[in-house]
């Protein structure tokens, strides 16, 4: 963003009676108070106002060239409970604001002055401003919406705060590509505990957007998801929702007031959205973004790839994970993870050079491949990033930042080196049929090594940057590489010809998983987002979850039930692919580093950089 040169300077005192002054004043001709905020935010215009406060455009003087933000200012009268109210707010928008949807707060200002809240500019209108026909049709914008704020509603919940101000103006549309923006968490209520939801509190939200519990003072998080149905209703409509309910039929009347026809799907999870009746709304975002998910809207109605489908045959899946055990490794990090064959043991790539065996029964240590010691054997001489088991499990593959690739035997803990790619090893695979390690490098490099022949190596058309991530199709024919220059490629095997290169993702590609079943890519980047990609319609991805963070790793349980995503906030979350239910949260402290599932797919094994091991099982009383 350049430089800004505005006309006018505002006055921030609210008993101010003139307070536009010329550009270049430092203080208010008509009260004397200084103009600007902090002795560094110059206020241009006043944006909003509401019973808590105003809400400013202005310039960042101290940043070279100047820059746009926005200035929240508290006018309620002095006092501690107007002070505490100011820094819970401050405190929220700390911790919501490192969500890439949500802007994020660049200063708190608290002195003579009054109390102001700095925060990120985002350009573009709100949807107040646009049109129901925009973005290619009524159905097509809320669709939309949906996706991209359903996992931000998830997101700000999960922190414990209800938004209680979701409305049209409150949404705003960046220029592409970048996704719709949350704003204004003024309103917002933050539970401490869940015995607070429901509980009577202040009356608050804009008039036909706030659900009735709302209206009462007893918001809840469905209280936000009757907002964003509401804010639906007026994208297709273009109405007001005082226009668009019956009171002496006590019902929504939108349908007849659509610009377009809408899809009976679609009108359902609407309807269902905006119920009156809290028994009968959905209770989290995830539910809905479930729904949306397997209702077939995405297949029937957009270009945008569909998320994995349902099962075709009626499986009785389990839906909670819990923790079974962890295990502790001081001073150490395991950066990659393999199961074996058998799922009784997993390998870990450790930070410390070193790669060791444990028990997926009780976490128990079986062995250590030690860091290389000069002359007394193979060893790796640096972090090691990625482990492999071949098929038969008498092997273990590791590579290492060291650009070792070692080959180790399982029966006699021996190892012999293997021919390096010369550059670090950032990813590696075994195929299917256990003929062909697949190494991908720091330097964009993908290798094809025989395991079986004695033939050479084969050097495919490798990426423009560093290879983050490879995955392969259950029968071993389809090779999927991402990198960090922002793009996937797919490559057909043995021959290693490159078939198509996907250039759509806008991020750096982090993580890849390919679902066993029907055969779909999901992918993860740098910003958060996670896509699904098919044969169908291979250009476009479907954005299926938004992390906090950059995804860290991506796992899909062998029978295709449940995607793993670890992300680099620490969250671990694992969408159940056969039937609609909100999502399972796990956490570690610090970034996860990978996952892997044992072939029964009741048993995921999470490594993080807080130095752990976790094992998470799925709850024994939901097994059938």
């Amino acid at each position: 963003m350049g430089a800004v040169t505005p006309a006018t300077v505002f006055c921030v005192n609210p008993a101010c009676s003139q307070p536009e002054n010329l550009e270049g004043a430092t203080v208010c001709v008509a009260c004397g108070q200084l103009l600007r905020v902090g002795d560094r935010y110059r206020c241009q215009k006043i944006l909003g106002q509401g019973g808590f406060g105003r809400t400013y455009l202005a310039v960042d003087d101290q940043r070279n060239p100047p820059l746009l933000c926005v200035v929240k200012q508290m006018t309620l009268s002095p006092g501690a409970q107007t002070r505490d109210r100011f820094h819970h707010e401050a405190d929220r928008l700390a911790t919501l604001g490192q969500h890439p949807q949500i802007p994020a707060l660049l200063a708190v200002v608290d002195n003579a002055q009054g109390q102001f809240l700095v925060q990120e500019y985002i350009p573009g209108p709100n949807l107040d401003q646009l049109q129901p026909t925009a973005a290619g049709g009524g159905e097509a914008l809320v669709r939309r919406v949906l996706y991209e704020l359903l996992p931000v509603l998830a997101y700000i919940h999960d922190h414990g705060v209800i938004h209680r101000d979701i409305k049209p103006a409150n949404i705003i549309a960046p220029p592409d590509p970048q996704p719709l923006t949350l704003v204004d968490f003024g309103a917002a209520k933050a539970i401490a505990n869940p015995d607070q939801l429901g509980q009577t509190a202040t009356v608050i939200g804009s008039a036909g957007y706030a659900a009735p519990e709302q209206a009462l003072g007893k918001a809840v998080y469905a209280s936000d998801i009757f907002g964003l149905g509401v804010t639906c209703l007026h994208l297709l409509t273009g109405l007001h929702p005082f226009d668009l309910y019956a009171v002496t039929d006590d019902a929504w009347v939108w349908r007849p007031y659509a610009t377009a026809p809408v899809s009976p799907a679609l009108g359902r999870v609407l309807d269902r959205m905006v119920n009156r009746r809290l028994p009968e709304r959905y209770s989290t975002a995830g539910e809905v973004l479930a729904d949306l998910r397997w209702s077939g809207l995405a297949l029937e109605h957009t270009s945008a790839t569909p998320a994995i489908p349902k099962a075709t045959l009626p499986v009785e899946v389990p839906s909670t994970w819990q923790q079974r055990f962890a295990l502790s490794l001081p001073g150490l990090v395991a950066n990659g993870l393999a199961v074996s064959p058998s799922g009784r043991a997993i390998a870990t790539a450790c930070s410390d050079g070193s790669v060791r065996l444990w028990s997926c029964t009780n976490g128990a240590a079986i062995h250590r491949f030690r860091k290389s010691m000069g002359l007394l054997g193979p060893g790796h001489r640096g972090p090691v990033n990625a482990v492999a088991f071949t098929g038969d499990g008498q092997w273990l593959i590791s590579g290492g930042s060291d650009s070792q690739l070692i080959k180790w035997n399982l029966a006699t803990y021996s190892g012999q080196p293997l021919p390096a790619p010369g550059w670090q090893v950032s990813a590696l695979l075994i195929t299917p049929a256990n003929d062909t390690l697949v190494v991908g490098s720091g330097d964009g490099r993908i290798y094809l090594w025989p395991l079986v022949s004695g033939d050479g190596g084969k050097l495919l058309v490798h990426h423009q940057d560093q290879v983050t991530a490879l995955a392969i199709d259950q029968p071993g024919t389809l090779l999927v590489s991402g990198g960090r220059d922002r793009t996937i490629r797919l490559w057909s095997l043995p021959s290693g010809r490159l078939m198509r290169t996907l250039t759509t993702p806008k991020a750096p590609i982090t993580a890849l998983a390919y679902h066993p079943q029907d055969g779909r890519i999901v992918s993860g980047d740098q910003t958060g987002r996670v896509q699904v990609w098919g044969a169908d319609n291979p250009e476009a991805g479907l954005s299926i979850h938004q992390a906090a963070g950059s995804v860290t790793s991506l796992a899909i349980s062998p029978n295709g039930h449940w995607l793993a995503i670890g992300a680099d906030d620490g969250q671990l979350t694992l969408m159940n692919l056969q039937q609609p239910s909100p999502p399972n949260r796990l956490r570690h402290a610090w970034a996860v580093r990978a996952t892997v599932f044992t072939p029964d797919s009741r048993l995921l094994i999470s490594t993080a950089a807080d130095e752990t091991i976790r094992f998470w099982c799925l709850e024994a009383s939901t097994i059938r």
